[in-house]
């Protein structure tokens, strides 16, 4: 059951984090693309799309950790070793998988190769390597 916690915990200092970020670069973006109008109706406030995107960011990543938890309790059942500073290999190597899946499409994109390259590396280190180390702590 500490899996399940630390991956609700890691999930939304993850979305605690990516919320402002991501209104950040939606309001930066608006002002040279206008994405955010073409994204919502006609007369939409920035702040409020904003408020969107934070409240989405809790509800996808905190889901996302609680499921990252649930193969982290499965994984740990099976008493696999440490490895590349985490106290299980195989877990985080699943994360780096599921990370780089998700990251290396989005590549051929070069105005957002930054901000996935960041996130990316964000998520790996936050659900890969800080999970785990959290749930022993619980243990």
């Amino acid at each position: 059951m500490a899996d399940v916690f630390a991956g609700f915990v890691v999930g939304y200092a993850l979305a605690l984090l990516a919320g402002p970020v991501g209104a950040i670069a939606l309001i930066r973006s608006n002002d040279r693309t206008g994405l955010a109008q073409r994204v919502a109706p006609e007369g939409t406030s920035v702040v409020a799309l904003s408020v969107v995107l934070h409240f989405a960011a809790v509800i996808v990543l905190t889901a996302l950790g609680l499921i990252l938890g649930m193969a982290l309790n499965g994984i740990d059942a099976r008493q696999p070793d440490g490895g590349i500073g985490s106290p299980n290999l195989v877990y985080t190597a699943m994360v780096i998988a599921l990370t780089a899946v998700v990251v290396i499409p989005t590549f051929a994109l070069p105005a957002v190769r930054r901000y996935a390259l960041i996130g990316g590396v964000a998520f790996a280190a936050a659900f890969g390597w800080a999970m785990p180390w959290l749930a022993t702590l619980g243990s």
